[in-house]
């Protein structure tokens, strides 16, 4: 079993040294330079733009989406209360210093109410970052 870990973890090495994309962060602070911008919701669809300011390509981002529920009278709220947070995994390679729009629509839509509305949070919770050999 111990003779398995060190073949798996010299493979490992290897790939991350080949410029293979790896689930390792190599800059703590890539996280914060990859956001959701300019989020909007139309009927039950949350779109926006994911921007890459980060040094190197990425793929694979992970969002976290909100439908936030704002009562009409938030002084006496109701009691059932709609929200609900989403996971969504964009699509494709965004370059570094590039965006790519987005567009989420939920198998199961918000319900349609008239005691509030629907504010959409989207939240990048994860990326692959994907290193050129060398760095």
């Amino acid at each position: 079993m111990q003779t398995r870990f060190i073949w798996l973890s010299l493979l490992a090495l290897l790939v991350a040294r080949a410029g293979v994309a790896t689930d390792d962060p190599v800059d703590p602070n890539a996280v914060r330079r990859v956001t959701a911008q300019n989020v909007a919701l139309q009927g039950d669809t949350v779109s926006g733009v994911v921007a890459n300011d980060s040094p190197h390509a990425i793929r694979d981002v992970q969002m976290q989406i909100t439908y936030v529920w704002l009562w009409t009278n938030e002084r006496h709220p109701g009691t059932d209360n709609p929200g609900r947070t989403d996971s969504y995994t964009l699509p494709g390679e965004i370059a570094a210093g590039k965006s790519q729009p987005f567009s989420y629509r939920p198998q199961s839509p918000p319900p349609t109410r008239d005691d509030g509305h629907f504010e959409p949070k989207v939240s990048v919770v994860g990326f692959t970052e994907i290193v050129p050999p060398g760095q």
